[in-house]
């Protein structure tokens, strides 16, 4: 995970808070999801505008792998810090959202938040700080911090499975590249942020 300094609020997005907020506010917690789920024709959060925003704050990166999401306008999906299950009145605000990976966000699932424990890339500066890639190619906790930071770091690596196949043999891979040309990082030091590869300069912080 690297730092992503978010962009303002889409304009039709904080329109539909508004709105909803307006349509759900005497329900109780289960009525406003089941309403949600009613009305989610009506009340959308994943449109061309919201996408817009994500595609120029994340350089069309998932916020936690941080990969580069091939076909943005089709595989990107919407995170929700705190689940649209447990906090429906936070459906469509633009703090809440993030962007992820179809992959990052299906292995989350609806598994609660717990705000002591996540690492909001959007609100920690020195995100980076809380990871350590090994030469294997797993990402681990930085044994450098407090208990409470070591915590947070391997909640994020569990809620979000980073160290499933795919990502472990792609970081493996770069460390073998790395390790074998001099002159590796010097050419990844000039690509773009929106290179797959960005996700290992945190390596060297």
């Amino acid at each position: 995970m690297i730092k992503i300094k978010r962009t303002y609020s889409p304009k039709a997005l904080s329109k539909t808070n508004r709105d909803f907020k307006s349509a759900i506010a005497n329900m109780s917690v289960r009525e406003a999801y089941d309403f949600y789920k009613e009305h989610r024709k009506k009340y959308c959060y994943n449109t061309a505008e919201t996408k817009h925003h994500f595609r120029k704050m994340n350089h069309e990166r998932c916020s936690f792998c941080t990969q580069f999401i091939q076909d943005f306008d089709d595989a990107m999906t919407v995170e929700h810090i705190k689940t649209k299950r447990d906090f429906p009145q936070k459906i469509f605000q633009w703090s809440n959202m993030l962007c992820a990976c179809s992959t990052c966000n299906t292995k989350r699932g609806t598994r609660s938040h717990y705000p002591r424990k996540y690492l909001d890339p959007t609100k920690i500066t020195d995100i980076e700080k809380y990871f350590c890639y090994k030469i294997d190619g797993t990402i681990v906790a930085n044994n450098t911090l407090s208990n409470d930071d070591i915590a947070k770091a391997e909640y994020m690596i569990d809620l979000y499975k980073l160290n499933r196949k795919n990502l472990v043999c792609n970081r493996r891979k770069f460390m073998t590249d790395l390790m074998s040309d001099d002159k590796f990082y010097e050419k990844l030091n000039l690509m773009e942020e929106s290179s797959q590869n960005i996700i290992f300069l945190s390596v060297f912080a």
